[in-house]
Order: structure tokens, then C-alpha cells, then sequence
């Protein structure tokens, strides 16, 4: 009888503890309370037919809000549309709320009017420490290709070019030439030459005299600013192998090691700009 008895308690206890499970889990998570009208957000493709070997990622602001879903403006054309994609696109989100730095996985639902991305966001909202990533001056083999067209023709001309160079080495119409920079796995700043302002996209080919092919990377703008009558602009690599970006970290070390700069590894200092949640 008092076997029975327990038996009823704790078949009860399990049926309350699913349905309240259960009820919770059917609520909606309120996201918006950690993002801003006009904040910035970083998206990094996380899709599972994304190709692995390749970094992949835009930016945006904030529009909207509500409960867990977000709205992104990306500023300038993408031409995407996941509706007719046979697998779903992915982003990890990540932003910065309250001084920290914050991330959580985003579903895309649609994109409207070519360019504002409506995310719903799932999973547990991962706070981080940002860190600057390490940055140097230095001077490097550079040509800058500036484009006026969407996102995604861009992209498709990235691999088209990436393909290329594999086989083929520099398209011809690609001349090196030594450029002052200020370099970082994650982006380039350099002067422009000229005071018109800069296309928000553009690919970059350097080159480290290091024995090895050169870097095809896809960059937008982020920041502009007038210099001594120069216009220096500030880009954030979106596109761009794996290996070259590892390659990028390794040169970057090498230059402050050369200039007696302590060091911290990449994988800890750059670990935001890698395509996984720290939790998987």
C-alpha cells in the first residue's frame, strides 16, 4: 500500500513537472529587452549546408523588436531570399548590450524589401567579454576591387575568384602594389587616395611575400573618415577562407613579435569571429 502510494506521488510529480515543461517551453522568449532601435548586430552564417571551410558574415542595425523576433537593415542590396532554399539559414547573432558582449542563434524567416533580414532567435542568449583583436601597421603587396552591385553577386564572384586563383594564380587584371595598411584577422584600414566616399563592398587581394598564393577576401565598409585631406576607411572582412584567415593571425603575431608586442593567441582573442557557440 505505501509502495502504491509513493508510486501515485511521484507519477503525479512527473506529469506536473512535463506539463509545466511543456508550458514553458511554449512560451515565447523575450529577446528584445537586450536590443536597442539602431543597435549594431554582426550575423555569422551557421546554416548546415553552409560550406565549412569558409567564413561567412554581414552586419546590420536594428529596426525592430519584439518578443523573439529582430529586425536587421543591412546597408546595401543582398538579393537573398531563403524561401526557396531547401535548408534553412542560420546566423549566430552577435552584438553588445551593457558594456559585454552577447550572442544567440537566429533563424532567417524572410528578408524584405531586399535588404532588411527578420530573424527569430532561439536557444540561450550567451553573454561574452569582447576583445579588440590584435591590430598592426605595416605595409603589404594590396589591390582593392570596389564593385556596385548586391551582396550575393559579390559572394558568387568571391568563390568564382577564390576557384580561380587555386589554379591560376592572380586574375590579370590584378596588380599588387606595396600599400600602407593597418591589418587585423577580422578587417583593413587604409587610405583611399581620394576624397569620394567608398562602395559599402569590395574585395581585397594581398599578398605577405611568404612563399604562399595571395588572399581573395570580401570587405565592407564600416567606417569613413576625412585625414589630412586623405580619406581613410575602415572594412570588415564577410568572406573569406578559414586557412587565410588563421594565416592573416599567424602574419599579424609574427609582426608584433618582430616589434617586441606581447601576444595573445587567436583562437582566445578571436574567438566571437568563429562560426560556433561556445556551448557546442
Amino acid at each position: 500500500m505505501y509502495y502504491l502510494k509513493l508510486h501515485s506521488i511521484f507519477h503525479e510529480h512527473t506529469r506536473i513537472h512535463k506539463a509545466a515543461a511543456n508550458y514553458m517551453n511554449s512560451q515565447q522568449t523575450d529577446y528584445s529587452r537586450y536590443f536597442a532601435i539602431r543597435q549594431k548586430a554582426t550575423l555569422i552564417n551557421m546554416s548546415e549546408d553552409r560550406e565549412r571551410e569558409h567564413f561567412e558574415s554581414l552586419s546590420g542595425y536594428v529596426v525592430a523588436r519584439h518578443g523573439d523576433m529582430i529586425e536587421l537593415h543591412i546597408p546595401y542590396p543582398v538579393d537573398h531570399d531563403p524561401l526557396g532554399a531547401a535548408e534553412k539559414t542560420s546566423y549566430k547573432l552577435t552584438s553588445e548590450s551593457l558594456g559585454n558582449g552577447i550572442q544567440v542563434i537566429g533563424d532567417l524567416i524572410r528578408v524584405i524589401a531586399g535588404n532588411i533580414f527578420q530573424l527569430q532567435l532561439r536557444g540561450n542568449l550567451e553573454l561574452f567579454q569582447r576583445r579588440r583583436a590584435p591590430r598592426i601597421d605595416t605595409a603589404v603587396k594590396l589591390f582593392n576591387l570596389r564593385r556596385d552591385v548586391s551582396l550575393t553577386l559579390l559572394r558568387k564572384e568571391w568563390k568564382r575568384i577564390v576557384e580561380y586563383m587555386k589554379s591560376k594564380g592572380l586574375p590579370p587584371a590584378v596588380v599588387l602594389r606595396d600599400t600602407p595598411v593597418n591589418l587585423s584577422i577580422g578587417g583593413i584600414r587604409l587610405s583611399t587616395g581620394a576624397t569620394t566616399l567608398p562602395l559599402p563592398l569590395s574585395l581585397f587581394f594581398f599578398d605577405f611575400d611568404d612563399g604562399l598564393p595571395p588572399i581573395c577576401t570580401l570587405a565592407e565598409t564600416v567606417w569613413h573618415k576625412l585625414e589630412n585631406d586623405e580619406l581613410i576607411c575602415g572594412h570588415r572582412f564577410i568572406q573569406i577562407q578559414k586557412s587565410d584567415q588563421e594565416r592573416i593571425g599567424r602574419y599579424v603575431q609574427s609582426i608584433q613579435k618582430q616589434l617586441g608586442i606581447a601576444t595573445t593567441t587567436a583562437a582566445k582573442t578571436n574567438w566571437e569571429l568563429l562560426d560556433r557557440m561556445t556551448s557546442v
